[in-house]
């Protein structure tokens, strides 16, 4: 069960009850500070997104920012309207982030991240409340990366299974795949036609060599019978006609 939030909010004042299971507490000095850390250029929201999922598979919970550990008020400093709508744009982002543990996307109508704030008495500043409500199957919400948080007491407890994919990143993973393929077996085929022109060209020269060289065999051996054959009589044979067709070849 939730507790009852004070109706009243006074600075250094205590709240009437703890952290659990159901509500976390966040001691927020710069607001600002949260949507970017200069020094790593990420936001500062990620752990409270996991509080949040850990509420939801409970089925509903508080995250108060502005208050210390030992439940004292602080408030939370440098909070204007356009931070707040900021921490409302990032609470709305967090639901394409999440799935249920069958993999379909979240049901709006019974999830819900509700932002409340409450301005502290009497000092400049106030206390801001995620409260995270989830009217569906408990236990049953992860992230696309297939991590599930649990609330153990005042903590969260981290279960990582197989990452689970919408159909739009499969299909999206094919198609990459495709290409890779396509570009890969496009490179293949032109290395091969590379290289038969290569060797198509080498074995043009190797052929047009081996011509050359049986062309000049040849004719020395019929320049040699030529001459043998004619100091044997002025007689046109047969074989010296045959020569001589053989010397007239180019």
């Amino acid at each position: 069960m939730l507790p009852t939030l004070p109706k009243v909010w006074k600075y250094g004042e205590k709240l009437p009850f703890y952290e659990s299971s159901t509500v976390e507490f966040k001691e927020v000095t710069v607001f600002s500070g949260l949507f970017r850390d200069k020094s790593l250029g990420k936001t500062g929201l990620t752990k409270y997104r996991e509080t949040l999922i850990g509420f939801l598979n409970s089925g509903i919970g508080y995250l108060l920012m502005g208050i210390k550990d030992d439940a004292t008020i602080v408030g939370v400093e440098n909070v204007t309207c356009e931070k707040i709508d900021m921490l409302q744009l990032w609470l709305d982002s967090s639901y394409h982030g999440l799935v249920y543990t069958d993999g379909k996307p979240l049901d709006p109508s019974e999830i819900s991240l509700k932002l409340h704030t409450f301005p502290l008495e009497n000092y400049i500043s106030c206390v801001i409340v995620i409260e995270a409500i989830n009217k569906g199957k408990l236990f049953n919400i992860m992230t696309c990366s297939g991590t599930m948080i649990h609330r153990l007491n005042a903590s969260n407890l981290k279960i990582t299974a197989e990452p689970v994919y919408r159909k739009r990143d499969v299909k999206g993973m094919i198609c990459s795949m495709q290409e890779q393929m396509r570009r890969e077996i496009a490179d293949k085929k032109r290395a091969i036609r590379i290289l038969e022109e290569r060797h198509c060209e080498e074995i043009k020269q190797i052929l047009q060599a081996e011509r050359n060289s049986v062309r000049e065999y040849i004719e020395k051996i019929s320049c040699s019978l030529y001459e043998k054959y004619k100091r044997d009589g002025n007689e046109i044979t047969p074989i010296l006609r045959f020569i001589k067709y053989l010397l007239c070849i180019k």
